[in-house]
């Protein structure tokens, strides 16, 4: 199974435009520009997903669909509870061995996708630095589980820009 754990895009600060809630704060105009150049990159490096899950929050959902907007075939969405800030892995990892898909996106928040990330790779203490916009792909062999996976790239923004 391949994961690509993907932080939410720029966001509007609480209080910025009027929102007053965490879970309620869209992207911002840079964030949408994020969102849109992910998708268009994953395209261009021929980054076919069968699905997209998403956190329930705003910002979240809103990266999903600029992502999945230049790729074509446009992938599925999915809300997924277990992507909210709090969540444990291993609930993540039912939802995705129920799922039983090939390639999916998993779009979220910090700290909670680097926890998975490291727990997928094995090691609690693995200091993965996820940036805004940016993706961490893991190669996991089986189903997805604790030690199971392999980190194999991890890419900012800035690479994203050619």
């Amino acid at each position: 199974m391949d994961l690509y754990l993907i932080r939410h895009a720029d966001a509007l600060a609480l209080g910025e435009r009027g929102n007053t809630q965490d879970s309620e704060r869209p992207l911002s105009d840079k964030g949408f520009g994020q969102a849109k150049q992910l998708g268009t990159w994953m395209q261009r490096k021929g980054i076919a997903l069968d699905q997209i899950f998403t956190s329930p929050l705003v910002r979240a959902h809103q990266t999903a669909e600029g992502i999945a907007g230049p790729m074509s075939p446009a992938p599925p969405l999915q809300l997924c509870p277990e992507l909210a800030p709090g969540e444990k892995p291993k609930k993540l990892a039912k939802v995705l061995r129920r799922w039983g898909g090939e390639r999916a996106a998993l779009i979220g928040h910090l700290p909670d996708l680097p926890v998975f990330a490291a727990w997928l790779v094995g090691s609690k203490r693995a200091q993965i630095d996820l940036a805004k916009a940016g993706i961490a792909y893991i190669s996991v062999a089986d189903e997805p589980s604790k030690g199971g996976g392999a980190l194999v790239w991890l890419v900012t923004p800035e690479w994203l820009q050619e």
